[in-house]
C-alpha cells in the first residue's frame, strides 16, 4: 500500500520536467525554469500533482514525489530539480564542487558524522538557521538508500512544539542571543546573522524558528541550555520516521517543520557503492503553480448556522 504522503510522478510529466544540473552557477536559468513550469500547468497530471502537493504540504509542510524510474543518476536530478520548480525558484547555497543545485552527499568514512554524507545520525534542525533569509523549503533527492538499512529521515513539526512552550520559555527564545555554526560564504540567503532568536517574532505569527538540535552543545549558548533542552524534547514526542527509496524527493516547508536522520547501519558489511543522498535548496516565488493554488476557504455556512 502507498503511504498517504507520497505523492507519484507520471512518467509523461517526468520526461517534461528537465532542468540542467551541468553549471557552475547555484541555479538554474529562469527560460529552463519557466519551461519545467508550464510543463506542470499545462498537462492534466501536471496539474493533479500541484493540487495534491499544495495540500500536503499545507497540511503537514512535507511531502514525498516519487520520481519514475530514469537512465541514471543525472536524469534523476534533472526531473528533480523541474518538480522543484512547482514550488519555487530551486537554488543552491552551498557551494557544491561539482556546481549545479545539487548538493551531492555520497556516505564516506572521513565526512562528518552529522554531514549529509556522514554515517552518523543528524539532529532536527533546519538548514542555515544562522543567515538572513533561510532557504524557503529544502529538498532531499534518494539515489541510493543506505544497503546497511540505517538512515531513516526524521521529521517533526516546529509549529506545534512552540505551542507547547511556556510563557516564560517562549519569552527567552524570543531573544536574539543563540548562535550556530555556518557554512562559508552562502549563497542566495543574505548575509550571517549571529546571533538570532530562536522563535522570530513576525505579525503574522508566522516568523522563523531558527531551530538546529546542535544549539545546545554550543558554547556560545551555555547561559540558555537548559531552555534549548526543554525545546528539543518536545519535538521529540512529534517525530516521524520515514524511509526514502531510489527516486523519492523530499519536500520539507522549513517554516513549519525540522528535519534529520537515524545513523547509517554498520558500514563495516557494506561491499557496494554507499548511501547516496542530494539536497537542493528551494525559494518561495509568487510564479511558482504550488503557491498559486488557493488555500482552502473555511466553512463560514456552520458559523453562521450557529
Amino acid at each position: 500500500m502507498t503511504p498517504e504522503y507520497r505523492i507519484p510522478v507520471s512518467s509523461e510529466l517526468a520526461r517534461a520536467l528537465r532542468i540542467t544540473d551541468d553549471t557552475d552557477k547555484h541555479q538554474p536559468a529562469p527560460a529552463q525554469v519557466a519551461m519545467a513550469r508550464n510543463a506542470i500547468t499545462g498537462t492534466p497530471a501536471g496539474a493533479d500533482l500541484t493540487g495534491r502537493l499544495a495540500e500536503r504540504l499545507r497540511e503537514s509542510g512535507w511531502a514525498v514525489l516519487a520520481v519514475p524510474r530514469q537512465r541514471n543518476d543525472q536524469a534523476f536530478l534533472r526531473v528533480a530539480a523541474g518538480l522543484l520548480a512547482a514550488v519555487g525558484d530551486p537554488f543552491q547555497s552551498v557551494v557544491p564542487p561539482e556546481g549545479g543545485v545539487w548538493l551531492r552527499g555520497e556516505s564516506r568514512r572521513e565526512a562528518g558524522p552529522a554531514s549529509l554524507g556522514g554515517f552518523g545520525g543528524q539532529s532536527l534542525h533546519i538548514d542555515a538557521p544562522g543567515v538572513e533569509r533561510p532557504p524557503d523549503y529544502t529538498a532531499l533527492l534518494m539515489l541510493r538508500p543506505d544497503p546497511a538499512g540505517g538512515g531513516a529521515c526524521r521529521i517533526a513539526n516546529l509549529r506545534q512544539a512552540a505551542a507547547k512552550l511556556t510563557t516564560v520559555d517562549r519569552e527567552l527564545l524570543s531573544r536574539a542571543v543563540f548562535y550556530e555554526s555556518r557554512a562559508d560564504k552562502p549563497r542566495g540567503v543574505g548575509r550571517p546573522r549571529l546571533p538570532f532568536p530562536v522563535l522570530e517574532p513576525a505579525p503574522d505569527g508566522a516568523g522563523w524558528i531558527r531551530w538546529a538540535g546542535s544549539l545546545p552543545a554550543d558554547p556560545r549558548n551555555q547561559q540558555h541550555r537548559p531552555v534549548l533542552l526543554r525545546f528539543g524534547e518536545l519535538l521529540e514526542p512529534l517525530t516521524r520516521r520515514i524511509w526514502l527509496s531510489r527516486g523519492h524527493l523530499l519536500v520539507l516547508d522549513q517554516r513549519q517543520v525540522a528535519h534529520g536522520r537515524d545513523p547509517l547501519g554498520d558500514q563495516r558489511t557494506v561491499k557496494t557503492p554507499k548511501r547516496l543522498l542530494c539536497q537542493a535548496d528551494v525559494r518561495v516565488t509568487a510564479a511558482a503553480p504550488v503557491q498559486q493554488v488557493p488555500a482552502p476557504r473555511a466553512d463560514t455556512d456552520a458559523v453562521s448556522a450557529a
